[in-house]
This record gives C-alpha cells, structure tokens and sequence, in this order.
C-alpha cells in the first residue's frame, strides 16, 4: 500500500484505523513501521472490593503464623 504525505507531513491510513487508535511508530533509517497499539485491559484489585464484617475475623488470632514453619526454616 503506498500513503504520500501532505504538506505538514500527515499520512492518511486505511479503514481499520479509526479515530483515536494509537499507533507505535519505529523508524529504521528510512523505512517506518507503524504498529497499532492494543488497549491495556484494566486489572482488577487482588482483593475483595468490600471490607470485611468484624464478627467474620472473631476467633482468628492475627498475630499467630498462619502455616507452620518447615523444617530447614529457621530464624532469619
């Protein structure tokens, strides 16, 4: 496909790009590769978005370890 460049140096691309679309652009003496680039999906929080009910952590002791330490684990 060949684009020519207008005056200020704008290139028309063809109609998979829309309006908005986000091109990464690597130059290579003279040769150009332009790539479009992919929305980043949104990750969502490790954890609950909600607190948790004080009467659901009753009995639980948080400054006991949670697992027993292995064998070869000793004090750091």
């Amino acid at each position: 496909m060949k684009v020519i460049a207008d005056q200020k140096r704008r290139v028309v691309l063809p109609k998979p790009a829309t309006a908005g679309d986000a091109f990464e652009c690597v130059a290579r003496g003279s040769h150009f590769l332009l790539r479009k680039l992919e929305p980043v999906a949104k990750a969502k929080p490790p954890v609950a978005e909600r607190s948790l009910k004080r009467t659901s952590l009753r009995g639980v002791n948080l400054d006991e370890p949670a697992f027993a330490p292995l064998d070869d684990e000793g004090a750091a």
